[in-house]
């Protein structure tokens, strides 16, 4: 009877209509993504730490002591792990460094992927294959006197509370420390 009454073309809708997907209901939510699994790698990273290192005498720098603070803690639904980064000022380092680094896993790269701020005005992006038995790194480019240079940062786990961080510089196709610390929960 209905079809009777609709112009001609209309039963080919109605025939299209009839093999539609369904209507989503309005209360089902659309499913939310969940973080990579690979994010538990991060987990020795999460907590306080008071790190106690030297930095290395580079065209950058003369050798010093500093004294570091590292916390870290996941963070936006376990997306992210959001590490804060706070050098103590002391006469031999009368500019500390306060920097943000954020970390998360990059399914599609099959990696870690990074990103450095802080307060020199610096930002740039890292990456990480994971760990290799105790040891994770992370590479990128680092800006450097209006150039860049290779950063390798590698962070070793000595027990549940205590790593180790070394800050590595590739300069004229060499690498050399620039800082290195000794970490503990």
């Amino acid at each position: 009877m209905i079809r009777s009454l609709l112009p001609v073309g209309s039963a080919l809708v109605l025939a299209c209509l009839g093999t539609a997907a369904p209507a989503r209901s309005q209360d089902a939510a659309p499913k939310r993504p969940r973080p990579a699994p690979e994010m538990s790698q991060l987990g020795p990273f999460v907590g306080t730490f008071a790190c106690k290192g030297e930095a290395f005498a580079t065209p950058m720098s003369k050798q010093h002591e500093v004294e570091r603070t590292i916390t870290g803690r996941m963070d936006l639904d376990g997306f992210w792990l959001f590490m804060r980064f706070e050098d103590k000022g002391t006469e031999v380092n009368p500019a500390p460094i306060r920097g943000n680094w954020q970390l998360t896993y990059d399914a599609k790269q099959r990696s870690f992927a990074a990103v450095w701020t802080d307060n020199l005005g610096r930002w740039f992006p890292q990456t990480s294959p994971g760990w290799s038995g105790e040891t994770i790194g992370f590479t990128g480019e680092f800006p450097l006197n209006n150039q860049t240079a290779a950063v390798r940062d590698s962070f070793t786990r000595k027990s549940e509370q205590e790593m180790t961080m070394t800050v590595e510089l590739r300069v004229d196709g060499a690498w050399m420390r620039f800082l290195q610390f000794d970490c503990r929960k």
